[in-house]
């Protein structure tokens, strides 16, 4: 199979596990109205300048259908109010947009109770589309802290990335030492610099795509273009690396490697290549060698104070397991000329490796894509059905 019938496969591979636009507008709809209730006349919170945004994947641009029909996406929020650490604990700030959190729920009638986890408030979000909303308080940080974060890891002459690293935030966390004191021993992180860091590494790849979108009065300003809509190569990647993580560990989903170790590692393993083969390639071959040989091994690029891979400490199983996976993707992605060399390898190589199971139309459609070396027009994501269950990977449930 030749390098354009390659990249008809991978693109038609990306096109069923993508989900529609809709979906993103769905998840835009979901915390404006977070943020309209924090912000009601009688809100215990309004007068905190409470704000909400997004991170993870739907920030990014990178979720994926999940393997099976039914489960629930997954919404990560960011709630930050304007309080200090010399005012407030982590559990006091935690508790106090609990209350408001519980209140949301009960006022637009949510069948499961708020469940507090370590670091944040989930809700079950199910009407048409079942989200699991995961609500993150933190408060910003202090200025020593951050004046610290730029001065150790961000060069003086990166200015823009000194700006990123600037939005640090101090982060709730139950099981922090201080979590019940008034300290200015917070966690820390940085979910709007990275998503920052992220995008700005996206557009120089994106410039095209996002002007045809204003030019087309889609969006009325550059500014105004959210990242899901610039379909970068490199998105597309991150998509079929945990799509091909979630097949491997359909047994046992926690113990995977998690998706912002993925996300992290692929975008700075990233260097422009035109292809999605190319891509996918290129990340396998040097993710690795982002990973650090001590704390922090997988730094937020914008906060090392905060790491990705912090629970390798605590579990070795689940460094093993990141290990396993990477060794695997690469030798599923060697040599694919020969390994999908027609359109029934093609098939089987995406049902085994990637859980996608095609209908006969949908077959008929990658025969066509394949035999003209022509892509065809993007169409509706069908429902992905698992061909067959991997194998149970290391580690314990």
């Amino acid at each position: 199979m030749n390098h354009a019938s390659i990249e008809i496969v991978l693109g038609f591979l990306v096109e069923q596990v993508d989900v529609p636009r809709s979906y993103y507008e769905k998840a835009a709809d979901r915390y404006h109205s977070l943020a309209e209730w924090l912000h009601r006349g009688d809100s215990t919170v309004g007068g905190l300048s409470p704000e909400v945004y997004l991170q993870g994947s739907f920030r990014y641009g990178t979720v994926i259908r999940p393997l099976v029909a039914s489960e629930a996406y997954d919404l990560d929020l960011v709630c930050q109010v304007d309080l200090s650490k010399v005012e407030v604990t982590q559990k006091q700030v935690k508790e106090l947009l609990g209350e408001e959190i519980k209140a949301y729920a009960s006022a637009h009638s949510f069948k499961q109770p708020t469940e507090p986890k370590h670091r944040c408030w989930r809700l079950e979000y199910a009407d048409d589309l079942a989200f699991h909303l995961d609500i993150l308080p933190c408060i910003s940080e202090d200025r020593a802290t951050v004046q610290g974060l730029i001065e150790q890891e961000v060069p003086p002459a990166h200015a823009a990335q000194a700006a990123h690293a600037a939005q640090a935030v101090a982060i709730t966390d139950r099981r922090h030492r201080s979590y019940d004191d008034l300290s200015l021993d917070w966690p820390s992180s940085n979910p709007r610099g990275f998503a920052d860091w992220f995008e700005s590494r996206l557009r120089p790849y994106a410039g095209q795509r996002i002007e045809s979108l204003v030019e087309s009065r889609a969006y009325a300003s550059i500014d105004k273009v959210p990242s899901y809509e610039w379909t970068t190569i490199l998105q597309r990647c991150i998509q079929i690396l945990k799509r091909h993580r979630d097949v491997m560990f359909q047994e046992s989903p926690k113990l995977k490697p998690i998706s912002m170790i993925i996300t992290t590692l692929a975008t700075l393993s990233y260097q422009g290549e035109p292809t999605l083969h190319q891509v996918l390639t290129g990340i396998a071959e040097r993710m690795s060698s982002h990973i650090r040989p001590t704390h922090p091994r997988v730094p937020n690029p914008l906060n090392h104070a905060e790491d990705f891979a912090e629970r390798w400490a605590a579990d070795e199983d689940l460094e093993e397991n990141f290990v396993v996976w990477h060794r695997k993707l690469k030798a599923d992605l060697a040599n694919l000329h020969e390994r999908i060399a027609g359109v029934q390898q093609a098939v089987d190589f995406m049902s085994e490796k990637f859980g996608v199971s095609l209908t006969a139309d949908m077959q008929e459609r990658l025969k066509g894509g394949i035999g003209s070396a022509l892509g065809a027009g993007r169409a509706a994501v069908p429902l992905v059905h698992i061909a067959a269950a991997p194998k149970p990977w290391r580690g314990h449930e």
